[in-house]
This record gives C-alpha cells, structure tokens and sequence, in this order.
C-alpha cells in the first residue's frame, strides 16, 4: 500500500477493527483457548492487528508497533472491548 499510495501516503489514515480486545496479564493464555475458534493459533493472533490482548503497556506498545510497520493510526474496537481498551486510550492520549 505504501508503495502504490507513493507520497500520498502520509496523508492516508489506516484503521483496524479490534474484534478481540482484553486487559490481562496472560495474553497466551486467553489467546490459547480463544484463538482456535478463529482457526488460527495464539501466535498469529499475536501478530495480527484485530486481536489486542495483554497488559495495558503492552497493548500500548502492540498498537505503537501497529503505527510503525503498517502506518496504523486508527482502531475501532468492537462490541463490549472498547470499554475494556480505555485504559490503553488514556495511556496514548497521555504521550
């Protein structure tokens, strides 16, 4: 995308649905019991940009590393996590 975007790029806001949005400080363990009803492993729920799970600071940081790799700025969680992601909402706003 960025290549075919070219300079226009930097204008270009990029979003990211949240379908599986949760506070914990086990993240491969919620993610080892939910992951396989998506068909996919907590691994690649780790690394993907629709499922935020972890510590506060670490979904600070997943969604920083989202802004950099993929140019991400946008996240829309869905359902009952948006509130469950208010903690990560205050920590961001506040840098």
């Amino acid at each position: 995308m960025r290549e075919a975007a070219g300079e226009r790029f930097g204008s270009i806001e990029l979003q990211t649905r949240i379908h599986l949005g949760v506070i914990t400080g086990d993240a491969h363990g919620l993610l080892s019991a939910a992951a396989p009803a998506f068909g996919i492993t907590a691994e690649q729920a780790l690394a993907s940009p629709h499922a935020l799970v972890g510590t506060v600071d670490e979904c600070v940081d997943r969604i920083e590393g989202w802004r950099e790799r993929w140019g991400i700025s946008y996240i829309s969680p869905m359902g009952g996590s948006a509130e469950e992601m208010a903690p990560v909402v205050e920590r961001l706003a506040s840098r």
